[in-house]
């Protein structure tokens, strides 16, 4: 994915939720960091940002997304400048290790997990095995399946929603445009 296949990507959710556009990009460098900016300014009473940190060190940039507080990224600024997607790094114990899935795939579905805890129309249920997937395929589209990525985006064929799953922690988490849909989306996913 390129940063502006990214950016095309995160309207599409953020539209999806609230039926506007997001405020312009102001950052006069628009790396993939920066990128997320206006989709996170454009969410008027948020709870908190998006980013608990962003520091550069030396050729790198350190960041801590907010709802992974306990997990230290590393890029390369190079990287966080190439229109190209890469890799970044995490910290482990007191090492760097290759994170093994694309910034792009990191910054989308943590970006969802954000929002989820910013919206009031949500709902999160615990899931187990694939028969959750019957209805997910019948009322939303794949957004983003990364293979092997533990976290997957779906998004409403007609209903103004977005389902994020964490395989993992075996969660689903629905995110609606209101409450109308959200119920909606919730006897759906509840048959």
């Amino acid at each position: 994915m390129t940063k502006t296949e990214l950016q095309t990507k995160l309207t599409i959710l953020y539209q999806t939720l609230f039926d506007l556009d997001p405020k312009e990009n102001n950052e006069m460098d628009k790396n993939w960091l920066n990128g997320i900016t206006p989709f996170v300014n454009s969410i008027p009473d948020k709870n908190f940002p998006f980013f608990l940190l962003v520091e550069e060190v030396g050729d790198t940039v350190e960041f801590i997304i907010n709802t992974r507080t306990a997990d230290l990224f590393r890029a390369e600024s190079e990287d966080l400048n190439n229109d190209k997607d890469f890799i970044p790094q995490i910290r482990v114990k007191d090492h760097w290790e290759s994170f093994e899935f694309d910034i792009s795939t990191l910054l989308l579905t943590e970006y969802v997990d954000w929002l989820w805890q910013q919206t009031t129309d949500k709902l999160e249920m615990s899931i187990s095995g694939y028969g959750i997937y019957v209805p997910i395929k019948e009322y939303w589209n794949q957004f983003l399946n990364p293979f092997s990525y533990p976290n997957k985006i779906w998004i409403g064929k007609e209903m103004k929603s977005i389902i994020l799953l964490q395989n993992e922690s075996g969660l689903l988490k629905c995110l609606a445009k209101d409450k109308s849909t959200l119920n909606e989306a919730q006897r759906i996913l509840e048959r």
